[in-house]
């Protein structure tokens, strides 16, 4: 029985990941104290895909990684690239370090908030803060590499004659020639046969 190297599936799971980052509003945008809504128009629009790096204990996966984003205020025409920071870690049963990972990344929701910051003594005014954050989806797959047998193959190579199936029998017909036949039939009797009575009446 043959035998293969492959890699197995031993867990398939979907878990949530959250990639945020906190940073001093650009000046000029504020936020409403009571509704938290800011002051101006800001965008955030994510480039690329997020950047994963996975480590694997006993049980759980951890991944640590980036997401990068473009921050706009619509005022301003201001735009600037920002690097979501990712931190999670999900528990999958079963899992080991010395297993291979498939991660799928999808865009659930990207936000981004407005936060009244502490004003230091002595000053006035109001300090702001912007909260970026956006939620991923996740599809993972765990695989192990193990050995397998393949089955065996039980299919006929090629058509066989059945045992059991009755033969054709090949007969063969050895009938006695009649003196004629040998002779050539009606050509015996009309050339040879009148030299055989010529002769006989001259005797």
């Amino acid at each position: 029985m043959a035998r293969i190297m492959t890699h197995v599936v031993v867990a398939e799971v979907e878990a949530s990941k959250l990639a945020s980052l906190e940073l001093n509003a650009p000046i000029g945008v504020g936020v409403d104290l009571n509704t938290g809504e800011l002051s101006e128009v800001v965008r955030v629009a994510p480039v690329g895909d997020p950047v994963l790096k996975q480590t694997i204990i006993p049980g759980k996966l951890i991944n640590e990684g980036f997401l990068k984003v473009t921050l706009t205020v619509e005022k301003d025409d201001l735009e600037v690239l920002l690097y979501l920071p990712i931190y999670s870690v999900t528990k999958i049963d079963g899992i080991k370090p010395e297993d291979h990972v498939v991660e799928v990344s999808e865009l659930e929701h990207i936000s981004v908030s407005g936060l009244p910051d502490v004003v230091p003594l002595g000053h006035t005014g109001i300090k702001v803060k912007i909260i970026v954050r956006a939620l991923l989806k996740v599809q993972i797959t765990v695989t192990r590499e193990e050995i397998v047998s393949l089955p065996e193959d039980t299919k006929p190579k090629g058509a066989r004659l059945s045992l059991d199936r009755p033969q054709r029998s090949i007969e063969t017909s050895a009938k006695r020639r009649t003196p004629h036949q040998v002779a050539g039939g009606e050509n015996w009797n009309r050339y040879w046969g009148h030299m055989h009575r010529q002769r006989a009446t001259k005797t």
